[in-house]
């Protein structure tokens, strides 16, 4: 049955939003079983209770949304919407007050500097990828080498997969060129994908978050970063948008609200100078 719903309901939606979909659908599922029901007889009291369950489990207002979501989608697809009618559910944050937590300068220097010490040309390429190209977790894992075209002043990564299957190309800074250059002439394989496990295979998701982890950093931290910047420097929003992938301005401007840093040194300098 789910695997129909993906076929049906979730055609042409990128891979991460049906990968997310299918998950919440399953751990609903699983949860059907254990109070005696199915996806087939599930009714609105159990939907009801599941979205209570999740909020007993400390779930934040974004994973029991995106949950939520998933199973309206399955609902309407099944005819069944009368089991999603009135529902409580927790309310999100409102993201376009919140800026998204990115690295300073000591940070950036920091991982840049550790990775460096490791001297591991694939991580020091990925990382300079992430943070000077902004892509997603999950576009810099599908990408290939055709992707990638370097010469000695110039670069530019397509990205093929992003968010709704809409394609971009991303100009290449000076470091990450040479981090990739670096990379890809120690390759003496002829595999497609632009990085590789350590078992040859294209890189996991997971595995580009654990090199990250390992330095202490979330992975999507480097992405949050190479916007800020984009926003700080003063960037126009179209040309911020076309390299993000971001198809709307509201995403781009919560980059400009301020955080905590930023209030607690206003606060700090208020009578300073």
């Amino acid at each position: 049955m789910i695997n129909q719903f993906t076929e049906e309901a979730l055609r042409g939606k990128s891979e991460q939003t049906i990968k997310t979909y299918v998950h919440a659908i399953k751990q609903f599922s699983e949860w059907l079983e254990g109070a005696g029901t199915d996806l087939n007889c599930y009714a609105r009291s159990d939907v009801q209770q599941y979205i209570d369950f999740l909020v007993s489990r400390r779930k934040s207002a974004a994973t029991i949304n995106k949950i939520w979501n998933a199973i309206k989608k399955f609902s309407k697809w099944s005819n069944k919407e009368n089991t999603i009618e009135d529902i409580a559910v927790v309310k999100p944050v409102d993201y376009k007050n919140e800026a998204p937590k990115a690295l300073n300068r000591l940070e950036v220097n920091r991982l840049i500097r550790e990775i460096d010490r490791n001297d591991n040309k694939r991580d020091m390429a990925i990382v300079q990828l992430l943070i000077n190209c902004g892509i997603r977790l999950s576009e810099l894992v599908f990408l290939d080498r055709s992707d990638i075209v370097l010469s000695d002043r110039k670069g530019e990564v397509k990205v093929r997969k992003g968010k709704g299957n809409k394609e971009r190309s991303i100009p290449i800074n000076k470091e990450a060129r040479r981090a990739l250059v670096k990379y890809l002439e120690e390759r003496s394989d002829t595999e497609e994908p632009l990085f590789l496990s350590n078992r040859g295979n294209r890189i996991s998701t997971r595995a580009v978050q654990y090199i990250l982890e390992k330095q202490g950093f979330n992975v999507h931290a480097l992405r949050h970063t190479f916007i800020t910047s984009l926003v700080r420097n003063g960037q126009d929003i179209s040309v911020i948008q076309s390299l993000s992938g971001h198809t709307s301005a509201e995403m781009v401007l919560r980059y400009s609200a301020p955080t905590e840093e930023d209030k607690q040194n206003a606060v700090e300098d208020l009578w300073l100078g």
